[in-house]
């Protein structure tokens, strides 16, 4: 790809300047004008490379009405989408959903010749998780909820961990939360429940966390980047952040990036229906280069971005940082 591109510096301890991420120059690369129907926002959603080589997009939009609809949008250069009029999921009716409160938070996990979406459905007493999965991106087959209330974020690992399946969540806690790891047989029932990474080890991500893309498998560990927050007299502030877990046991953390990722920098990240968030919904090898990171994400909850990222530079930083 060829593209113009914008530098985020991090510091580091010494005098110079290390770069971790590089946004796509012309930012943002989805939002309401690509939409087919008149809408408010187009926000967190998942991507994933399909079989083809293009990258297909599972679309978070509200209509003008503010009715929630998910759309598939396709790209064979993973910066130019074209979005499909139709809308692919239907919110499930039964009690306890609020139709006013929405789908949202689309993730997309290639597993077994399947590709596997979460999405959170909210309600009034807590929102939950529920899977569904396609193999051509048209018909979708829905396998129902898969976590009690309430969970808020959840993405499942692209292969079993010592024959189970996997997932990172973030069950709610108050306005508040922590990342978890937990285990099935099936994809549908889950336990042994662990914790992976406590809120607050740094300020950036004092309030809460979450995960954002499915993990991605390096040699040296499960690269992870999520999303963090911590919360002002102004509101919370969504950044993106990175850790590498161990490929055996995924509840360890072998490394993890002290400083955030990203944060809200660019307008487009400051400045929307929900201020200063920059959330991580997918993490994808695209292009020539192995060592090159896709990184979608949702910017104020009005627009969708993109950035790379070094695989290899992200994995050394997070072992040079250690553990936590």
């Amino acid at each position: 790809m060829h593209w113009q591109a914008t530098e985020v510096a991090v510091a580091n301890t010494s005098s110079t300047m290390e770069t971790f991420v590089t946004r796509y120059g012309a930012n943002p690369i989805l939002t309401v004008d690509d939409i087919p129907d008149r809408a408010n926002c187009v926000f967190n959603s998942g991507a994933v490379v399909a079989d083809d080589g293009s990258v297909m997009m599972l679309v978070n939009t509200w209509t003008s009405d503010w009715t929630p609809k998910f759309m598939w949008a396709r790209s064979l250069d993973g910066v130019r989408f074209e979005v499909s009029p139709q809308n692919v999921v239907v919110p499930p009716d039964e009690y306890p959903y609020v139709p006013h409160e929405g789908i949202f938070d689309t993730r997309i996990t290639k597993l077994e010749g399947w590709y596997y979406i979460t999405y959170n459905v909210a309600s009034r007493l807590g929102g939950r998780i529920r899977l569904c999965r396609t193999r051509d991106f048209s018909r979708l087959e829905d396998l129902g909820f898969i976590t009690q209330p309430d969970h808020r974020n959840c993405v499942l690992f692209p292969e079993k961990i010592n024959g189970a399946y996997a997932r990172l969540e973030r069950p709610n806690v108050g306005d508040s939360g922590d990342i978890y790891i937990s285990y099935s047989p099936d994809l549908i029932h889950w336990g042994r429940t662990k914790l992976v990474l406590e809120r607050n080890t740094r300020y950036w991500e004092s309030a809460k966390i979450g995960p954002g893309a499915p993990p991605v498998k390096t040699a040296q560990g499960w690269l992870c980047i999520y999303h963090g927050c911590r919360e002002s007299m102004n509101g919370f502030q969504y950044s993106a952040g990175c850790m590498l877990l161990d490929l055996a046991d995924p509840s360890r953390v072998i490394g993890k990036m002290r400083d955030c990722l990203m944060w809200p920098q660019e307008l487009y990240e400051q400045v929307g229906q929900v201020n200063n968030v920059v959330f991580p919904t997918a993490a994808l090898q695209f292009g020539d280069d192995p060592d090159t990171l896709n990184i979608y994400y949702g910017c104020a909850d009005t627009c969708i971005g993109l950035a790379t990222a070094s695989i290899r530079t992200l994995v050394e930083k997070c072992l040079a940082d250690g553990p936590l």
